[in-house]
């Protein structure tokens, strides 16, 4: 099976969003734990997988996308929080996104008060 079928396999398999062993997802999926160890491992590059570790409580889940609101907060907020988020030192690319969502959200923000201030 090719692997981008394995993976879209696992990921249709916990778009429930609840704890899975690796057992069951070696078993629905009729794939060895080494496998579907290392597609889980890919897939975490890309979606936010939890894992967890022990006897019974031991699993792997996916977490939906969770949506930030900021339509309560002005320009001036945002801009406070872009410019707090880009001092980290962290080369994350999720966070270098997320400080671009927020950018453009203000951007945004900003063309839509002038439109009302003209």
């Amino acid at each position: 099976m090719r692997t981008r079928l394995i993976q879209n396999d696992i990921l249709a398999f916990l778009q429930d969003y609840k704890v899975h062993t690796m057992q069951e997802i070696c078993n629905e999926l009729e794939i060895s734990r080494s496998t579907c160890l290392r597609h889980l491992n890919d897939l975490a590059l890309h979606y936010n997988i939890q894992t967890f570790v022990g006897g019974r409580n031991g699993g792997v889940r996916l977490i939906g996308e969770q949506k930030v609101s900021v339509e309560h907060l002005n320009s001036d907020d945002l801009q406070l929080i872009i410019s707090k988020l880009s001092l980290l030192q962290n080369d994350n690319p999720r966070i270098k996104s997320f400080i671009h969502k927020l950018s453009a959200q203000k951007d945004l923000k900003e063309n839509n008060y002038e439109r009302k201030v003209l």
